[in-house]
Formats: structure tokens, C-alpha cells, sequence
């Protein structure tokens, strides 16, 4: 949004798709507008402005938090797409909210509904088409002895390095803030994610064979495997187990930066660790499809069952606000600190795979599959150098100065070639690299259509 939009939407008022929220306003009442939003049709929470003061100045609050509050708030369903806006009166952040698929609850009380005016109750006809979580849903033909001791020990011995106080609570009760066990006629019995997280593999072969995941490695660009290994484990001691076959064939390039030796890996433990768990997270639990994990030399493919979310594509997958098919499962993780909480995962493999001077995670899509490719052609050590000094220049260097700089590494690029490696639109590409230049990053070449941008030499 534009300075012009927000006085626009001042004077125009809340709509249908629009609220309009001081900067004051509590974390529990923000969350429950959010929900409202995303109850009817999604929109665009404007925080900071209120009709009757205009705009208050919410340079204060950081988004992150934001995002933070509304995904715990709302039990992992919520993760809007968070927009910071200058006006000369002071800071407007706009959260945009998009449409859930499912009703979403933020505190107790009926699920909010926002009429274009207030909250209100969302409409029974509504809320009764809501579908389950899948991965939230007891399993009524296991019991607690199904969950593996020598697991639930590893999730405990987790929490506690975390210094959550989950870590000192009696057992069922943790087990219960993470959503492991459920109450089902008068026994207790574990939930899907509570098997996922910590299931005995006798048990995960009875209840949910789709849990196993499939490694294939593959010399140079052969179909053919030499290797393959089926694991059929919970995910923590999956992504263990995946950790030490991918890292027996994963070389490092050691690289020399100022005073410091860096660790130039084929493929950072990091990201594929990311992606592995993004698999997890949004595939499809009631598919009977395995995750399989594809070891080339040159690259890594990750695989999942489940098309991506509705809206989302491979083009816009890095700036469209996260939707989680498996909130219960997504929240679990992220407790456990396995998972990003405010969604910042694949923003976080771009920035590894960026800075290290990589090629940019590149994501396949099809209905009912997704493929996440992590390429590695080697590595540029130049660039890695001018990363590291640009950094140190600035103090901060933002995802997408890393894009930018990425996309110039191998030679000029006009302004419509950078706007669409940055999934931006036009005039807020051309106010990013004009942030660049005044910054000394970047140098135009060229006037009017011909313009071109390439990286400056920085000083040494």
C-alpha cells in the first residue's frame, strides 16, 4: 500500500474488506479481528490510524512480533503477509489477511466474524462447513502405549534446552499443550500429531503408513539409484536419520572472507533441514503418498503429497502470506522450535542458499505434489566476498537486497528483470533499487527503457 491508500481508507472508513486499528490496540483484540477478516472473505488490517485521530505512529511495534501474536493467538492459523508504511505523520503497518478455508478461533467465545462494520459471531452455516485439521484428529485405535518412551524423551529433553516450561509439566499435560493426546470416550489416545511426533514405527506402520519417508541417492544425473532407505520414524528422529545420509556425501569449500573462514557446504544442513520440514508441514496427511527425498550431486529434491495452497504458486510462493494445511502439527513444531513460528521458512532458505552464492530454491508444482529443488552448481566465491563486505557496510543487508544482488551477480539486468525475480510490482522495485543505489550497491547504466543496473565495486 501506498501513503495516498492509507489517507484514502481513512477517509473512506472500515469496509467489508478493511479494519482500521489504533496502535494501542491489545494482542488479543487484534488477533480476534484478524480472524474476523479471515472468517469472511480476508482483507487488510490498517494498525496505526483510527478515523477520529488519523494516523497514531506504530513505529514501535515490530512485525515480527505481530506475526508472532497472531499465530499463537490463533492456535498456528494465522500468519498474515505484515507491510510497513511511511506517511508523514509516522509509521502504518498494514496486515493483510487472506481468506481461511477453515474457521478460524482467536480466544474463547464464538469464532469472530467481521460484517464490514464490527465483530460479530461467524454464521452457523458457516461454521459448520469448516473442515478438520487432519493431523489434530484422535486416533481411536491407539492408545498412550503406542507413543515410544525413548521419543517422548527426546521431545522433553527439547523443550527443556528451549527453557520452555513445558519441560517441568506432568507428563500428559505437556502432552496436551502440544496437541499429542486427546480425549476420546472417556480414555486418552493419541492424536495424528501426536504419532507423527512420537509413534513407535510398529504403530506408525499400523495408523499411518504415509509417514514413512523414502531416501534415493543418485550418482551424477542418473535415474537410477544406488542407494535407497525407507524410514519410517517420527519426524524428529526422521530429520536425524536424513541428516547423517545427506551429510555422508555433502562437501564443504572452505572460503576465506576478511578475518573470518567461512563453510561453503553443497548443500547448506540449514536449508535442506527447512525444506525437509516444510514437507512435513504441508503435505497432505490423508494421502497414502510418501515424502521422497531425491541426492544428486548437483541437487536435492525434496517431494511431498499435496498441491500447494490455494492462490499460492511457484511465482509467488516467497511473498504470499503462509497458509498451513496442518495448524495442529505446525503448532507442535514450532513449540519444539523445529519450525519457524511466524512463517519465515522459505524466506530463510533463500537467504542462505543467496548469500552463500547459490541458485534461489526453485519450487515444481502440480495438483496433488510439490517438489522443492535445491540446486548446487557450485558456488561464486566473489559474490560470497562482496555479500560478506556489503554486510559490514550496512549493518543490515534485507532478503531483497540479496535477490537483487543475486540476479546481478552474472551482469546487468534492466528494472523489469529485477521486479520479476523479486515477485514485486514495478514502482515498489524501482523505490527498492533506488534504496540501493543511495546506498552505494548498485549503479544504473543506461537512461529511460535502457537502463540497466549492475553491482558497484565497494571500497576495501
Amino acid at each position: 500500500m501506498t501513503e495516498a491508500e492509507v489517507y484514502q481508507a481513512l477517509l473512506a472508513g472500515p469496509g467489508e474488506r478493511l479494519v482500521l486499528l489504533g496502535s494501542s490496540v491489545a494482542p488479543e483484540e487484534l488477533a480476534r479481528y484478524a480472524a474476523g477478516l479471515a472468517n469472511r472473505a480476508g482483507g487488510t488490517i490498517l494498525l496505526g490510524v483510527t478515523p477520529a485521530r488519523g494516523v497514531e505512529d506504530a513505529a514501535g511495534l515490530e512485525p515480527l512480533q505481530l506475526t508472532h501474536a497472531l499465530f499463537e493467538l490463533t492456535g498456528g492459523s494465522l500468519l498474515p503477509h505484515v507491510e510497513r508504511i511511511e506517511t508523514g505523520e509516522g509509521v502504518v503497518w498494514a496486515l493483510h489477511v487472506p481468506k481461511s478455508p477453515y474457521v478460524v478461533s482467536a480466544g474463547s467465545g464464538p469464532a469472530p466474524y467481521w460484517d464490514g462494520s464490527r465483530l460479530t459471531a461467524v454464521p452457523a452455516a458457516d461454521e459448520a462447513a469448516a473442515p478438520p485439521d487432519p493431523t489434530a484428529r484422535p486416533l481411536p485405535g491407539a492408545g498412550l502405549d503406542d507413543l515410544d518412551p525413548a521419543e517422548l524423551a527426546r521431545l522433553e529433553d527439547r523443550l527443556r534446552e528451549r527453557g520452555s516450561p513445558l519441560a517441568a509439566a506432568p507428563p500428559k499435560e505437556r502432552l496436551q499443550a502440544l496437541g499429542m493426546i486427546s480425549e476420546l470416550e472417556g480414555r486418552w489416545v493419541p492424536t495424528v500429531t501426536g504419532l507423527l511426533l512420537a509413534g513407535r514405527s510398529s504403530s506408525l506402520a499400523r495408523l499411518l503408513p504415509q509417514a514413512e519417508v523414502s531416501y534415493y541417492r543418485h550418482e551424477d544425473d542418473d535415474v537410477d539409484y544406488v542407494l535407497r532407505e525407507d524410514l519410517l520414524r517420527p519426524i524428529p528422529a526422521a530429520l536425524e536419520r536424513l541428516r547423517e545420509l545427506i551429510q555422508a556425501r555433502n562437501r564443504f569449500h572452505p572460503l576465506t572472507v576478511g578475518l573470518f573462514r567461512v563453510e561453503v557446504w553443497d548443500f547448506d544442513v540449514e536449508v535442506y533441514r527447512e525444506a525437509l520440514l516444510n514437507a512435513f508441514v504441508h503435505r497432505d496427511w490423508t494421502s497414502p503418498e510418501a515424502v521422497q527425498v531425491h541426492h544428486h550431486s548437483d541437487r536435492l529434491e525434496i517431494s511431498n503429497p499435496g498441491g500447494l495452497a490455494p492462490g499460492i504458486t511457484p511465482e509467488n510462493i516467497l511473498r504470499h502470506p503462509p497458509q498451513r494445511r496442518n495448524p495442529a502439527l505446525a503448532a507442535a513444531l514450532g513449540r519444539l522450535g523445529y519450525v519457524e513460528r511466524a512463517g519465515q521458512g522459505v524466506d530463510k532458505m533463500y537467504r542462505l542458499t543467496l548469500r552463500y552464492g547459490k541458485e534461489p530454491p526453485e519450487y515444481r508444482a502440480w495438483p496433488q505434489a510439490v517438489t522443492l529443488v535445491l540446486h548446487n552448481p557450485g558456488f561464486d566465491a566473489g559474490f560470497v566476498r562482496w555479500v560478506s563486505e556489503a554486510q559490514n557496510r550496512q549493518g543490515s543487508f534485507t532478503l531483497d537486497y540479496l535477490i537483487v544482488a543475486a540476479a546481478l551477480r552474472r551482469g546487468p539486468r534492466a528494472t523489469s528483470e529485477l521486479s520479476r525475480a523479486l515477485a514485486l510490482g514495478d514502482a515498489a522495485a524501482r523505490r527498492l533499487l533506488a534504496r540501493m543505489e543511495s546506498a552505494g550497491l548498485i549503479v544504473p547504466e543506461g537512461r529511460g527503457r535502457a537502463r540497466r543496473w549492475r553491482l558497484a565495486e565497494l571500497p576495501r
